[in-house]
């Protein structure tokens, strides 16, 4: 026994027990850090200057606008004319911050306003510099989208955080809440035309608001009653019609109007769907854009081009065709897709090219290109939509194969449709310019 115990000793004096620290445990946890970027892209896209984020905090969106300096308080009674008022320029960058301990505690956000200062020096070492310049905690939820509206000459900031819409006015150094919405779930995107508001709710479809100068409010005209995620929405416009497109979880795209004359809009609360279609690829952004005639878009002077067209026809510009607005999206799997609105005649036209092309060409696999185009409802519970479909949408890569065809095949169905060769590739060449965006 006593030979056991000075062995332990012995074991202790040479510190065979002693613990290293560095060895075993948990592993490291990475911290990532968010920062703003300001980069020179004529000196090789080096970075002039930058702003780290907090910790945990995560950037979400990024906008540069315009942003009137309002003098007075709001409520106040002093009135100030549309002259005096100045214009700032601000870098807007909206946050979300995940708490360290995980979803114990909801996540907050917040709105971060920078300046540009540039250099006249040109031996400075910095030719533009970062200048932070305000920020605003928002509790409601990460900041998800921030936009520019402009209304009577004043640009306000739309804050999207969480289920909360808020209009927010610079002045005296400080945004101030001069309005707000609340939606049902969380506000993803939102789309502005003139002062009406498109927003896409993730589990709630589509809101259609318009904001009242008057008594700075922000009403709800209409909605769509549908529990659909909505990832993205966007504007299509043709003469004096008005519609909005949306992307949903299961890849469609379906279009709504508002029309509170229609019985289906329940007077006038809900938003009808005019038409549905299946893309079949995911996207998170949808961009509207002016569509131009073929005769300008193809032109080297576009600018003395329109000129010429106007003084030759005096009614040039003034169509409804001449006046569409358009949609563009990137998708997912790196690809790039168009909506363009059509006149009713040319709509016919291609819907009837649209009926002989799936039957004369030869489709993948056997696989029908009808039944891989209708609208996938909602495996949701407690989804209204019915399975009646609208449709209404023609697939633009189908109808452009038919300017792969031989002449003969070409005339053999544009007979069939009783229509001409040069009649339908007219109306794809018009619609291909229309999706066009530089």
């Amino acid at each position: 026994f006593e030979v056991e115990q000075e062995w332990v000793e012995e074991i202790e004096r040479e510190n065979c027990f002693k613990i290293d620290k560095e060895l075993g445990g948990a592993p490291p946890q990475l911290r990532s850090a968010y920062s703003l970027w300001i980069v020179d892209a004529a000196d090789g896209w080096q970075v002039v200057d930058s702003y780290e984020l907090d910790e945990d905090e995560i950037g979400m969106t990024m906008r540069v606008m315009t942003l009137t300096d309002f003098l007075a308080e709001p409520g106040s009674n002093v009135e100030i004319s549309e002259d005096e008022l100045e214009s700032k320029l601000f870098i807007t960058v909206g946050t979300g911050i995940v708490d360290k301990d995980g979803e114990d505690v909801a996540s907050k956000g917040r709105v971060l306003l920078f300046e540009i200062k540039r250099s006249t020096d040109r031996s400075a070492l910095q030719a533009a510099e970062l200048n932070f310049v305000y920020e605003k905690r928002l509790f409601h939820g990460p900041v998800t989208s921030l936009t520019c509206l402009a209304s009577d000459g004043k640009n306000r900031l739309i804050i999207g955080a969480g289920a909360d819409v808020n209009i927010e006015q610079w002045g005296n150094d400080k945004l101030t809440q001069v309005g707000f919405f609340r939606a049902t779930m969380h506000v993803l995107d939102i789309k502005l035309f003139k002062n009406f508001f498109i927003l896409s709710d993730a589990y709630d479809s589509l809101y259609f608001l318009v904001w009242r100068e008057s008594d700075k409010s922000l009403t709800l005209l209409a909605k769509d009653y549908d529990p659909i995620p909505v990832y993205c929405a966007g504007i299509l416009s043709r003469g004096g019609s008005l519609d909005f497109i949306c992307h949903d979880d299961r890849q469609n795209l379906q279009f709504f109007q508002y029309a509170p004359g229609d019985p289906a809009a329940r007077g006038g609360n809900k938003l009808v769907c005019r038409a549905d279609f299946h893309l079949g690829s995911q996207t998170t952004d949808i961009t509207s854009h002016f569509c131009r005639s073929s005769l300008v878009i193809n032109s080297a002077t576009p600018s003395s081009t329109l000129a010429a067209l106007k003084q030759q026809d005096t009614f040039f510009g003034k169509a409804e065709d001449d006046q569409r607005l358009a949609v563009t999206f990137g998708t997912t799997d790196g690809g790039y897709g168009a909506v363009v609105p059509l006149s009713e005649p040319i709509y016919w036209r291609l819907t009837a090219l649209q009926s002989v092309l799936v039957n004369a060409l030869e489709s993948d696999c056997a696989l029908s290109h009808r039944a891989w185009r209708l609208y996938r409802r909602t495996p949701r519970r407690g989804g209204c939509r019915s399975n009646d479909r609208k449709k209404g949408v023609i697939d633009g890569d189908l109808v452009m194969q038919y300017a792969d065809l031989s002449r003969a095949e070409q005339e053999d169905l544009a007979s069939a449709i009783g229509s001409t060769v040069d009649l339908v590739l007219d109306n794809l060449l018009e619609l291909r310019c229309s999706t066009m965006v530089l």
